[in-house]
């Protein structure tokens, strides 16, 4: 690494909850259930921590830093780390900010802010699967749905005058004779049935 720092910011979801979580810290960092049990020195850098409660996540379960350049995770724990549904091997492997972390029932994203920024976090949110899936539930998406739905309708009520218009223009017209219409209608009356007797 180099003399800067790295921050990273980490998005999940609570799997109890479904509420969007997220947490920015200075690689490495080190992921688990206990920060007692976590490192606090990796190669003379100091490790911050996150802590997820659940059962399912070691004391120590993950470290995350930065080798060559690229962002690295390595797996610490009993019941594995796994990078887009695969278990990752405890020497690790590099990741990137569109791959899957799953940690128990964690599932994590992880993009690297710019820690000169101090609105980054916020700002990164937007590059996280999760903060796209709660811009679907915006109330000016419901408006775009319910205005498209208005306009196809009209549209569609449009299109049926003009068919019609067109229908009716392209139907023959049949004029009256006007011989018949002279012809006096003879009146129709009482019918007598003779009788014999």
């Amino acid at each position: 690494m180099s003399g800067k720092p790295v921050v990273i910011q980490l998005n999940w979801e609570d799997p109890v909850t479904g509420e969007s979580q997220y947490a920015s810290r200075q690689l490495p960092v080190a992921i688990g259930r206990e920060a007692s049990k976590m490192p606090t020195q990796l190669d003379h850098q100091p490790v911050s921590h996150l802590e997820l409660e659940h059962q399912q996540v070691s004391r120590c379960h993950a470290i995350i830093s930065m080798v060559n350049r690229q962002l690295h995770i390595s797996d610490k724990s009993a019941n594995g780390t796994f990078l887009n549904g695969r278990v990752i091997q405890q020497t690790g492997q590099t990741f990137t900010p569109k791959d899957t972390i799953r940690i128990g029932p964690f599932k994590l994203t992880a993009v690297i802010v710019n820690n000169t920024d101090a609105n980054s976090t916020e700002l990164n949110r937007e590059y996280s699967h999760i903060a796209k899936s709660e811009l679907a539930t915006e109330p000016n998406a419901i408006l775009g749905w319910v205005l498209g739905g208005v306009v196809l309708l009209l549209l569609g009520i449009g299109l049926w005058f003009a068919a019609q218009t067109l229908l009716n223009r392209a139907r023959p017209t049949i004029e009256p004779d006007p011989a018949e219409s002279s012809l006096p209608h003879p009146e129709v009356g009482a019918l007598e049935i003779p009788t014999t007797a």
